[in-house]
């Protein structure tokens, strides 16, 4: 009862609690209470229990509650029921696993696991024992746990305890009740309590909430239900699915048609929070919340967290476009200049300061950006960073300005890596002298405040004083700062001037005052002098272009720390100049203390000659200082060093030589050459070469080709081959590339290698496996050396070397040649192997290509054939090398290609027919790739070379299946080819005629694709319509028209040639969507095809086609209802078996609708009003568009079988009897198709419930005597049409009917029961007419010919007649009418008699006679609505009428006749607009109810 309460609280508020006793009261109906009869132990006390399943249940109820009362019972549930929290927090974000994910530490899963556990354990026990008490106190019975009975049904009662897992059932329960009441959704609409909020907080920041994502993209309302905090997770969660990611092109239509949705949200979504921050009801409190969600993220140590943070940024801030009749403001100059340098980065630098409330938030983003300048590793991010905070640091403060300077100090100071990547000498870039000049600007601007600070003021903390110093300057100004910030600035100055205006030559003149003393420094905590510029500070200065601070760092240094900097790298020439300088004055002022800190003279001496030759000046007298020390006899010192330098490669050369290494038959080849050219190489350490392996292999290679060139048989296992072997493996394992670079680098030990194994194949050339392995091996390495990466060097020319020796050896003076010998090679079924590989190296050495295009296809078709490893490598060379024939190379290639394979696809199909296991289909298929890849090179558009022969590859029919590469080219086609090459291609499918027939599935696959490329929508309107229409992209004549359906039904006969079977059917209803598209939705198109398919039906005859030309007619019948009004679709047509599968129709949605209003009883005056026009639009339905409702004929029967439960008092009180009265009428109108065997199921289940309810009203009060005989009169009908299969199914209900004749003496049902007891002559349900016909003639069911009883006579029709023509009083026309409207309320039928004088009646000026004569045409045209047409005229008459009484009799019944003449609806309402436009009448109300009516929305 609660659930349906939670069902209907849209529009009732049933479900309002505000007591929250609720929830105890309602746990504590769970509790479990032993018998009374039973005394538990003195001492013990038993456990709080709770019987499991209402335990349970409670909890899912109070769940309900607390959704629809959040700021009641669902505070109080989050705040003190941990269990009722976690169900909460589980319907929120939509997922139902323990521990939640709202849980986002895994210690914290892991703690509510294990106590978990725990609990269960603990529980467990505690059952068992109070069993065990209560067994002892009544059957003595030993409880165990596979004895226990309560043990599965009881559980711990503590609902403020520790929140428990709910078994899978529950779990399951509460997924359902989730997605049927939306009780997620109401709890993250709360925003008092704010449940949603509380979750987001309590998780970090940069963990990952995907449930947040879910559940904005399931939001169907509004997005202002949602926090902010929600809808910026969402932004993030998708911007990281917008990462660089290859789309997937094989992505099913529903995936796209998700990603599309979820992309729309997302613009919802953006707009929403570009409204927020830039909307004109922007307030403080939501940017601060939107930009602090972004902006905490920027300092997070995950790069991919900060890389997000940024996008967002620039998603929310980053306006999409102007809007209409305004203009962008313009950028501030300097805004715009840096924007332009850091054009990522526009959303901080020139979007942000836009906004709004940009004065709110300046502070929160100065102190974020401060925060992650010192977790940010990419430099133009901290550039854009710097720049900001120079421009909008709120600075107005003292303690933020101290905090800014400090900040930007340790970036600069302590991050080094950073600062040279931003400021290198190497590279010039403008946004580095923008960001030099925003640090100064800091800076300076910081200078300039602590320097007017006045003496003594407290400007920090005793904590923060100990790295603080007072700096007191000569012209009496004084400052406190951090040392970090001095240092900082030290060294920004030594960086330079930047380009343009700056603050640099003011912060120079403050620090480094010309011809004046620096500042001096102080400790704040010691009043000791501080050392302001150490060493190492003073070496920057030192390296430094700006002469002042050279100078600055120079003075009063001592002699160590001279010689120390003499000693430093990367000192320009004009300062080591300044240091030589000094060291002259060091030496005359005090030598001997120079000299002493001296290490090594020999060296410094040296030091200081490269100096010179550098261009440094000074330092003479230190050189002299230094050579004075040195021994007399340097000199011949010198030469004994140089000869001994000399000599010693000789000597250690010999020693070598004695210590060559002897190779063994055993050795490792492989290892030595590892050990030769190793794979890696570190730069730093770099090790020996190793010229013992070399020399070792040398001289073994030697003593082999002095064995060859004897003539000497060589050795079994020689050095030669087990070095070539071992070379080949090391190329064919994954380090190949890595040895050809290492044998390239040391070329001096990798060529002579190579020359003495390539002498010693000239010497044996017997031996044809060592030339092909040596050749291969020669190939493999030439292929890794062409790399353009990689440098010309000896070891590529030699091998080029190899490659053209091997070529002449072989006897190939051109390529031509080598051809010819492969063709023949490949002719004879030989090793093609090394021809191959000489026409590759013939290539390969620039040999022109002057081969005619049919050899190479023929050489090309043999590799195909053979399988050959080599097939790629050819046909790369080949694209590559410039051929010499007089045809163009490109068509010319692309002809061979498509040749190639057509001739793979043919012998594919042929070798398939034959064998289908055959291994040569997997040859030709491994091939077919290689070579769709070179056409997709040669032409991107694919039928712009060749078009003919392309065309034949894409949409020729090549036997049965769809070929493996064709679709692939056919999207290469669609996403690559411009519009004239797609328009020439579907002018060429759908108008020529064809020489050879075409695949009908690659040409509606195109077709279908054409009208789906993504390059249609660019530039348009991305904002979906509120009613979306449908856009048509193809648009093809009538002829076009009719080669799409030939196509449709030729792949519907492909796939099944003998028979129409389900899967011809569906393949039909799969290409509707196309021809519907490219139909327009235009009548006169889609006439135009439904006439062509019935000649074809008519040509057919009664063939398999024709059947299919059958279905597709149905299948557009069933698109195009209204097709109907202007061609006569043949009967097989709408009687044919696809009428109620699965198949759809444009009309089912309002069908079903008008059906379920039928159904929709009530005792109220609106509900008996709906139920009346769907009855009447039903009737309709049935007479102009049978087919359509018979589709819904399983619904009508399910309607039916849910009323037959209700009693004799229920029933005829609710207005059932009137429903079961409206389909008996609507199923009469649908004979005889009613009773075709498609629908013979859904009949049978629709009379079997007007059975069993009459079976039900056998009460004398309740006798439905009228649907009693009209269902007798339709059983009837049905034996008629098909007494085979009727009679079968009436004798199993033979009972029921026997009950219902007892009550009702109706002589029609008795002769029906009476032919029901003999026996019947078996036939088909689809027999002809015919058939049936001698059927009922022979008396096959002998029934009385009973009709039904005419209230009028024949002499009574006279009469009435009569009273009604022209003349008579107006009180007999009175009473004809008042007696033929009382007869016509059991049978309307009588009406149509009377049609004539009714005509003529309708425009009376007699009131009470006029509005008789229009409700009796109205009841008339609801009892045959086909008779709805004849009173057009008349209806047209009355409203045209000069009688103003007759118009409004006209206009007051214009909306039911509308309704009943649909078909002419507009002419109707269109005549009712005139009228009141031009009779001064109000007809709105009247249009109004109309349109109602006919759109099923009268509410009254």
């Amino acid at each position: 009862m609660l659930w349906l309460c939670a069902v209907y609280t849209t529009d009732l508020d049933v479900l309002r609690v505000e007591r929250i006793q609720l929830i105890d009261a309602v746990l504590n109906l769970c509790t479990y209470h032993h018998p009374e009869n039973i005394q538990l132990p003195g001492g013990y006390t038993p456990p709080n229990l709770a019987i499991a399943t209402l335990y349970w249940k409670a909890w899912l109820l109070l769940l309900v509650v607390a959704a629809f009362n959040p700021q009641k019972i669902g505070l109080a549930a989050w705040d003190g029921y941990p269990t009722l929290k976690m169900l909460m927090e589980m319907v929120m974000t939509n997922n139902y696993s323990y521990p939640p994910c709202t849980v986002a530490d895994e210690e914290t899963k892991t703690e509510m696991t294990s106590r978990e556990l725990q609990v269960s354990q603990r529980e467990k026990q505690e059952i068992l024992a109070f069993e065990s008490h209560l067994a002892a106190a009544s059957t003595k019975q030993t409880i165990t746990e596979s004895n226990s009975l309560l043990l599965s049904q009881l559980t711990s009662l503590d609902p403020q305890g520790p929140p428990r897992k709910p078994p899978l059932a529950v779990q399951e329960q509460v997924k359902s009740l989730n997605l049927s009441l939306r009780l997620g959704h109401l709890l993250c609409r709360s925003r008092n309590p704010d449940f949603l909020l509380n979750i987001i907080q309590r998780q970090a920041s940069s963990q990952s909430m995907p449930w947040l994502a879910d559940l904005v993209q399931s939001s169907e309302g509004s997005l202002d239900v949602l926090p902010v905090q929600c809808l910026c997770e969402f932004l993030l969660h998708d911007a990281a699915d917008d990462l660089p990611i290859e789309d997937d092109e094989g992505e099913s239509k529903e995936q796209r048609a998700k990603k599309r949705q979820r992309q729309q949200k997302q613009r919802q979504l953006l707009g929403r929070l570009q409204d927020l921050l830039l909307g004109p009801k922007a307030d403080e409190q939501t940017t601060c919340e939107v930009l602090d969600y972004f902006l905490r993220r920027l300092s997070s140590s995950q790069v991919a967290s900060r890389v997000l943070a940024m996008k967002g940024l620039s998603l929310v801030l980053t306006e999409d476009g102007l809007k209409d009749g305004e203009e962008r403001d313009q950028p501030m100059e300097e805004d715009s200049r840096d924007a332009e340098l850091l054009p990522g980065y526009q959303w901080l630098l020139q979007d942000l300061p836009k906004l709004p409330l940009f004065d709110s938030v300046r502070g929160m983003t100065s102190t974020a950006l401060q925060q992650a300048i010192h977790m940010e590793t990419d430099p133009l991010t901290i550039s854009a960073y710097l720049i900001y905070l120079s421009q909008h640091a709120p600075v107005e403060e003292q303690a933020s300005h101290n905090d800014l300077a400090l900040d930007v100090a340790r970036l600069i100071v302590e991050r080094s890596t950073i600062m040279n990547s931003l400021f290198s000498k190497h590279s010039c870039r403008p946004e580095s002298d923008a960001v030099l000049s925003a640090l100064l600007t800091i800076f300076s601007a910081y200078i300039r405040r602590m320097r007017k600070t006045k003496e003594g003021e407290d400007l920090y903390s005793w904590s923060e004083s100990q790295d603080q110093v007072f700096l007191r300057w000569t012209t009496g100004e004084t400052a406190t700062m951090h040392i970090l910030v001095v240092h900082a600035m030290v060294i920004l100055l030594t960086l330079g001037p930047p380009k343009g205006e700056s603050d640099f030559f003011n912060l120079l003149d403050i620090w480094f005052p010309d011809k004046k003393p620096l500042p001096t420094a102080f400790l704040v905590d010691t009043s000791e002098e501080a050392l302001l510029l150490p060493d190492w500070l003073k070496l920057r200065m030192i390296r430094s272009e700006v002469a002042r601070l050279v100078d600055a760092a120079l003075q009063d240094l001592e002699s160590h720390q001279l010689l120390l900097f003499v000693q430093s790298f990367g000192i320009p020439v004009s300062s080591m100049s300044k240091l030589l300088q000094y060291l002259d004055q060091a030496v005359s002022h005090d030598s001997q203390t120079l000299e002493q800190n001296i290490m090594d003279k020999n060296y410094m001496a040296h030091l200081v000659e490269v100096q010179h030759e550098r261009g440094a000046t000074g330092g003479r007298n230190f050189h002299g200082l230094l050579s004075s020390s040195l021994p007399p006899r340097r000199g011949s010192t010198e030469v004994n060093r140089a000869n001994v330098a000399v000599e010693t490669p000789s000597g250690s050369l010999k020693t070598r030589a004695n210590q060559i290494p002897v190779i063994g038959p055993d050795d490792d080849l492989t290892s030595m050459l590892l050990q030769m050219f190793p794979l890696k190489v570190d730069s730093r350490w770099p090790g020996p070469p190793p010229r013992p392996l070399s020399l070792a292999l040398q001289q073994a290679l030697a003593q082999e080709l002095v064995r060859a060139r004897k003539g000497l048989h060589p050795q079994q296992g020689g050095v030669a081959v087990r070095l070539l072997q071992a070379l080949a493996a090391l190329l064919s394992s994954a380090h190949a590339g890595a040895l050809v670079m290492a044998m390239n680098r040391n070329h001096a030990l990798s060529c002579p290698m190579l020359r003495q194994l390539h002498l010693y194949q000239r010497l044996v050339p017997q031996d044809v496996a060592f030339s092909a392995l040596f050749v291969k091996a020669v190939v493999e390495m030439m292929t890794w050396l062409e790399n353009p990466a990689v440098e010309a060097g000896p070891l590529q020319a030699q091998l080029k070397s190899f490659a053209g020796h091997y070529s002449q050896k072989h006897r190939l003076p051109d390529v031509n040649t080598g051809f010819l010998h492969l063709a023949e090679t490949l002719a004879y079924g030989r090793d093609s192997e090394v021809a191959v590989r000489a026409v590759i190296s013939t290539l390969k050495a620039k040999e022109r290509c002057n081969v005619e295009p049919e050899l190479i296809g023929k050489v090309l078709h043999g590799l195909v054939e053979v399988n050959s490893l080599y097939l790629e490598e050819l046909l790369s060379l080949l694209m590559t090398v410039g051929t010499e024939t007089g045809t163009s190379s490109t068509s010319g290639t692309v002809a061979m290609v498509i040749s190639l394979l057509l001739q793979g696809t043919e012998e594919q199909a042929v070798i398939m027919a034959v064998d289908s296991n055959n291994t040569e289909v997997t040859k030709t298929r491994s091939s077919s790739g290689l070579l769709v890849d070179w056409l997709g090179l040669l032409d991107p558009e694919v039928t712009s070379v060749c078009p003919d022969l392309q065309r034949k590859l894409l949409f020729a029919l090549k036997g049965k299946g769809t070929l493996s590469y064709r679709p692939y080219l056919l999207a290469l086609l669609t996403h690559q080819s411009n519009w004239s090459t797609l328009h020439h291609c579907i002018s060429a499918l759908l108008n020529k005629p064809h020489s050879q027939r075409l695949d009908p599935s690659s040409a509606l696959d195109f077709l279908w694709a054409c009208s789906h490329i993504p390059r249609i929508w660019q530039g348009r309107d991305q904002k979906t319509p509120q009613k979306p229409t449908d856009t048509y992209v193809l648009w093809l004549n009538p002829d076009e028209l009719i080669s799409l359906v030939d196509l449709i039904l030729s792949e519907s006969e492909l796939n099944s040639r003998d028979s129409l079977d389900h899967a011809s059917c569906s393949l039909i209803q799969s290409r509707l969507p196309l021809l519907h598209s490219c139909c327009h939705g235009d009548l006169e198109r889609v006439k135009k095809v439904s006439e062509y398919l019935i000649n074809c039906t008519k040509k057919w005859g009664d063939s398999v086609m024709s059947k299919r030309c059958q279905n597709l007619l149905l299948q557009i019948y069933l698109h195009f209802p209204e097709v109907i009004q202007h061609v006569t679709l043949p009967d097989a047509t709408l009687g044919s078996e696809g009428t109620a599968d699965g198949s759809t129709c444009k009309h089912d949605v309002l069908v079903h609708r008008l059906i379920t209003l039928l159904g929709d009883t009530g005792d109220t005056k609106s509900a008996e009003n709906r139920m009346s026009d769907a009855n009447l639009a039903c009737r309709k339905l049935a007479v102009s568009h049978p087919v359509l409702l018979l589709r819904h004929l399983p619904m009508i029967a399910a309607l039916l079988h849910g009323r037959i439960h209700l009693n004799f008092q229920e029933f005829p009180s609710q207005n059932h009897l009137m429903f079961f009265s409206n389909v008996l009428a609507i199923l009469e109108l649908l004979q005889p198709l009613v009773f075709h065997g498609e629908h013979q199921r859904a009949l049978q289940d629709s009379l079997l419930s007007f059975m069993k309810i009459l079976q039900n009203l056998r009460r004398p009060r309740s006798n439905p005597m009228a649907l009693f005989s009209k269902f007798v009169q339709f059983i009837q009908k049905y034996i008629t049409f098909d007494a085979a299969a009727a009679i079968p199914y009436l004798q199993k209900r033979s009972d029921i009917l026997q009950g219902l004749s007892s009550e009702h003496p109706d002589p029609l049902l008795k002769s029906l029961l009476a032919g029901l007891t003999l026996p019947v002559k078996t036939g088909s349900s689809d027999s002809s007419a015919e058939d049936r016909d001698d059927e009922s003639s022979s008396g096959s069911l002998p029934m009385v010919s009973i009709s039904a009883s005419v209230p009028l006579t024949a002499a009574d029709m006279t009469k009435y007649l009569k009273k009604m023509s022209r003349g008579e009083a107006i009180e007999d026309v009175l009473e004809v009418l008042t007696e033929v409207e009382e007869k016509s309320k059991r049978n309307p039928e009588i009406i149509q008699y009377f049609t004539n004088d009714l005509h003529r009646l309708m425009s009376c000026t007699e009131e009470l006679c006029r509005n008789m004569a229009f409700s009796l045409a109205l009841r008339c045209i609801q009892n045959n609505p086909r008779m709805a047409a004849d009173f057009l005229p008349t209806f047209m008459y009355c409203m045209g009428s000069g009688n103003f009484d007759v118009v409004q009799t006209a206009l007051r019944n214009l909306p039911e006749y509308v309704l009943l003449c649909q078909e002419h609806a507009d002419i109707l309402l269109h005549k009712a607009f005139l009228v009141g436009i031009y009779g001064q009448i109000d007809t709105s109300s009247v249009i109004a109810e109309s349109m109602k009516v006919l759109h099923m929305e009268a509410t009254t």
